[in-house]
């Protein structure tokens, strides 16, 4: 071969520069490797570090947030490792805050919690009004003379005219005013209660009695006179129903009873009692029950000035019989009438009040004869009109 080899002429090229080929290939086994090791270790030093972008503020602001929730100091467990972080408790953020972090932390700690407890907080707020609605006093709206009252008390002086007859002309009847008194009361007594339907239920009472003289006027001009007394009693219970501001109507069912006295020395009965055959006044006495029904107006023409009107039904329930009585010869005798009041009242200050009253009343008898009775009445009418005048003390 006229041209050398290339292994041939490499190594006569290292042999010129005096280097050995072989020495950093042919390490022996035990040799120590650390010969090499500084070179790579001075290279690694002053090798250009690389540089590296700049992490965004986001980031950078996350890892110290980060840091800043991580405990300063995490316990560690009885291994020697670190125990895991506790649970942070939630944080009770206030009502008005909206949004930002304090939404974040309330998600995180305990969203559950905090969405539990409100609508709590909202109902008992809700209950609290409910009750305090309830508890408002609801006034009962009216103007001080017509609105019902805890207590109306009133003692009047009367002057009643009293009319009794029988269908039969020829028989006695009476006919003369009467002069006593009255005492009346009224009173609602749950009306101060601040709310209730039973607030304007009351009690109304009346007694009225009158004195007098019964006369018979014969036919020659003399007169006789016997004492007459009539009295009327009752009670009833009222419900006060305001119709606006200016008007109440009250209606009440009750008890009554009427009596009319004649006080005679003899026992005698209706048909000796006639108009020319006696000399003294002879008529039957009166003694009868009854059931009323009644609707009381009251209307205010003035704050302290008012009007009423009062209309009722008399059903009788029974008329005594025996001597001296209108029916002392009837098998049976039944009773119903009405009556209607017309008054005003007129209040001085806010106790104290003048009333008047023009009552009209009638009562109707019916008589059933007997088995061997014979009389010719079958009936009699008995009413009252007249003026009620008095003073009241209202609260």
């Amino acid at each position: 071969m006229l041209l050398p080899s290339a292994t041939v002429v490499a190594a006569l090229v290292l042999s010129l520069a005096g280097v050995s080929p072989l020495p950093d290939r042919t390490i022996t086994r035990g040799a120590n490797r650390s010969a090499v090791a500084p070179t790579k270790v001075a290279a690694g030093l002053w090798a250009p570090k690389k540089t590296s972008k700049p992490r965004a503020a986001k980031e950078d602001d996350d890892s110290r947030e980060e840091e800043l929730l991580k405990s300063p100091r995490a316990p560690t467990n009885s291994g020697g490792g670190a125990a895991k972080p506790s649970k942070r408790r939630p944080i009770k953020m206030d009502d008005s805050a909206q949004g930002g972090e304090g939404e974040d932390d309330g998600d995180e700690g305990g969203g559950d919690d905090d969405e539990e407890e409100a609508p709590k907080v909202v109902k008992k707020r809700k209950r609290v009004v409910e009750e305090e609605e309830d508890e408002a006093p609801d006034p009962i709206v009216g103007q001080p003379v017509v609105i019902p009252r805890l207590i109306n008390f009133a003692l009047s002086t009367a002057a009643v005219r009293r009319s009794f007859s029988f269908d039969q002309a020829t028989l006695q009847g009476d006919a003369g005013f009467r002069y006593g008194f009255q005492i009346a009361a009224e009173s609602f007594p749950m009306v101060t209660r601040p709310n209730g339907w039973y607030r304007t239920l009351g009690l109304g009472l009346v007694y009225e009695r009158e004195f007098g003289t019964a006369i018979h006027d014969m036919a020659n001009g003399m007169f006789n006179g016997y004492p007459f007394i009539q009295t009327r009693w009752g009670f009833d219970l009222r419900a006060g129903i305001p119709a606006g501001e200016w008007v109440v109507i009250v209606p009440a069912f009750g008890y009554g009873r009427s009596n009319a006295d004649l006080r005679r020395g003899m026992t005698t009965t209706p048909t000796m009692c006639t108009v020319s055959g006696a000399p003294d006044p002879c008529f039957g006495d009166v003694s009868a029950s009854y059931l009323t029904a009644d609707v009381h107006v009251r209307w205010a023409v003035t704050p302290t000035l008012g009007l009423s009107l009062v209309a009722g039904y008399l059903q009788g329930l029974g008329v005594t019989g025996g001597a001296n009585q209108i029916g002392a010869e009837a098998a049976s005798t039944s009773m119903k009438g009405f009556h209607v009041d017309a008054g005003g009242t007129m209040l001085i200050n806010d106790w104290f009040a003048v009333q008047a009253t023009i009552p009209f009343r009638r009562q109707s008898y019916a008589f059933s004869p007997g088995m061997g009775t014979a009389f010719t009445y079958r009936a009699a009418s008995d009413m009252y009109y007249g003026l009620i005048v008095g003073v009241a003390i209202v609260k």
